[in-house]
């Protein structure tokens, strides 16, 4: 069997290698076709997937012996050379993976797959991808870039629409996806220079299926399928998402159980509550893709448990299966 191979960077992390390892297993388990090399501590790792059932033609353990931590910058990625994040990436550049993971620090993660993994030609800066969930029943919304530059140009962001194209295409199966500017009005005159150019690119590029501008309110309400913008408003309007869906979450949780009366009524409605709570959890889709590399890369939260390494794995599966990076390098050139 030909192997689809992820390079899995376990260290570094908030919470140790476990619910790496945990997540690692639980998609192993389900995708025969998956193989994956586990990067970090090899005795370690070696002990807990001793104690886990998993078949090990499945399973690489490739030891090394130095951790790039959250509080190092861009150039430990330099100093660093056997640190997991450097080895997986290394991994990947040598042909021996088809795609990598982490839990790591950004900002070195980001140099790694610049100085390793290299650019696509054509792209000056590549962008972080997650998903956002939305309320249209199985649509889900990319939005791009969310921290990998806080600063881009025009052109930078009709780069993003024309990768993230390609990318709903190839993995979301969608035919012809809507892609929008997100922006503080949906006037074409709305925003500082930076987006009334990106508009007027956007508007006339003949790859893209422009929609024009979007407020952040709409993020999840399923009316496009991309949004575009630079990475510093991106990462903000990420995280304020997370953070109120997480709150309201809660607030519905303290709200039903207020009395007895109330959680009566709402074990009823119990699996409803669970199915929204899912759906918008953003452990569920923890992923973010940096789309602009010449391999496939993905980072999941610092705090990643293993709900969120297990989406994040899943995603880089897709990705590799469906051939990404070479479809994304077809759009470019066309």
């Amino acid at each position: 069997m030909e192997y689809k191979v992820i390079a899995f960077d376990v260290m570094g992390s908030d919470n140790g290698l476990i619910p790496a390892v945990d997540a690692a297993i639980k998609l192993l388990g389900e995708q025969k076709d998956l193989k994956i090399i586990f990067v970090g501590d090899g005795a370690a790792l070696k002990k807990e997937l001793s104690s886990r059932k998993h078949n090990p033609d499945q399973v690489e353990i490739y030891n090394t012996t130095e951790v790039i931590e959250m509080t190092d910058g861009i150039m430990d990625i330099r100093r660093k050379k056997d640190s997991s994040m450097v080895r997986a990436l290394e991994l990947v550049k040598d042909e021996k993976a088809h795609g990598v993971t982490t839990g790591g620090a950004t900002a070195p993660f980001i140099a790694g797959c610049h100085f390793i993994l290299k650019k696509i030609d054509g792209i000056e800066r590549p962008g972080f991808m997650p998903v956002i969930p939305t309320v249209v029943k199985g649509k889900i919304t990319l939005l791009l870039d969310v921290g990998a530059n806080l600063e881009c140009d025009p052109e930078d962001l009709v780069n993003f629409a024309v990768m993230a194209t390609a990318y709903s295409k190839a993995v979301n199966g969608v035919e012809d996806p809507k892609v929008a500017l997100l922006n503080i009005g949906e006037e074409k005159s709305k925003g500082m220079e930076l987006h009334q150019k990106a508009y007027k690119l956007l508007e006339d590029h003949e790859e893209i299926n422009f929609f024009g501008n979007i407020e952040s309110r709409y993020l999840a309400s399923g009316i496009v399928d991309i949004v575009v913008t630079d990475g510093y408003t991106g990462n903000i309007a990420l995280k304020a998402a997370e953070g109120m869906g997480k709150s309201l979450l809660t607030e519905i949780k303290t709200a039903l159980t207020k009395n007895i009366f109330r959680k009566l009524a709402a074990l009823r409605l119990r699996k409803a509550f669970k199915e929204v709570a899912a759906k918008f959890d953003y452990k569920n889709h923890a992923g973010a893709i940096l789309l602009g590399t010449k391999s496939i890369a993905f980072k999941s939260h610092g705090s990643s448990d293993k709900v969120a390494f297990y989406a994040t794995l899943k995603m880089t599966y897709n990705a590799i299966k469906n051939d990404v990076v070479n479809k994304l390098k077809k759009a470019l050139a066309e």
